[in-house]
């Protein structure tokens, strides 16, 4: 494993357990502290996928959201995950879907979880190839009883919000070579994209509140449910290696894009020719 350079580094309350293999400063934020542990680790990522079968039409490929976790054993990071594990954040995800399925018709189902491992040993940081680790079919579909599924690019998207913050080079000037251009300090986070809702789901081309809110509150209780079990959803960054606690899950009312999901195929084209001047 890479080891010395990597890191993970989790916002935690209170203080640490004796034990704990962590280096422990404060945070700035009262009662709270960022405990970093350098060395070797190995996260599980659980990939979840949404079947796409129209009314019209065949269906369509996957669309996939995934996570990233921390197996913690008496405070110290541990890839021995057991089925207990994998079932628990299985159960807790089913638990979201259960409560935000009603925004969704049935052409669109939760169908499969997939887990592979993952981390600093794995490409592109790394060298080694992800193992896949367990897959589990399900057919979980949507009970929207009304409204018109939106066109499948369209996304809702959850930001993951870290402490973490990068400095971007040559801002202003093509590429991004240091010493170029100017310096702006940016934030790292990360990003779940949902597949599109119903059409219900809008109010004046924008997410409604009541959706937005849903989608932000539930995928808070997913991590709160999650952590509580010593498996800690993280950002992991594949470039660096490294993996930072997530503080904060935000859902606005902007859609989002997400071209690879549009229809393979049209059912119709209209074309008109235009005459040769």
């Amino acid at each position: 494993m890479p080891g010395a350079d990597t890191f993970v580094r989790l916002v935690v309350e209170g203080v640490l357990e004796s034990g704990w293999d962590w280096l422990t400063i404060d945070f700035g934020d009262e009662g709270k502290s960022v405990a970093t542990y350098t060395g070797d680790y190995r996260l599980a990522k659980l990939t979840v996928s949404f079947a796409r079968e129209p009314t019209v039409g065949v269906a369509q490929d996957v669309d996939q959201i995934t996570y990233h976790f921390l197996n913690l054993t008496s405070g110290e990071p541990d890839d021995s995950w057991t089925v207990t594990d994998f079932t628990t954040v299985e159960g807790f995800f089913e638990q979201i879907w259960s409560s935000l399925k009603t925004n969704y018709t049935p052409e669109i189902k939760l169908s499969e979880f997939s887990w592979r491992y993952d981390g600093p040993e794995f490409r592109p940081f790394g060298t080694g190839f992800s193992p896949a680790i367990r897959n589990v079919l399900k057919d979980i579909p949507g009970t929207a009883s009304s409204g018109t599924q939106l066109p499948p690019q369209i996304a809702a998207t959850v930001t993951e919000v870290t402490e973490s913050k990068y400095t971007a080079f040559g801002v202003g000037v093509p590429g991004s070579v240091p010493g170029t251009g100017s310096t702006q300090l940016r934030n790292r986070w990360g990003r779940t994209y949902w597949p599109a809702p119903s059409h219900t789901c809008l109010s004046h081309g924008r997410w409604s509140s009541a959706f937005a809110a849903a989608l932000s509150t539930q995928t808070m209780m997913f991590y709160i449910n999650v952590v509580d079990a010593d498996l800690i959803p993280v950002m992991y960054s594949p470039t660096t290696g490294n993996s930072w606690s997530i503080t904060e899950v935000r859902c606005d009312d902007i859609t989002d894009v997400i071209r690879s999901r549009r229809f393979v195929e049209p059912l119709t084209r209209a074309p008109n020719p235009i005459p040769a001047p």
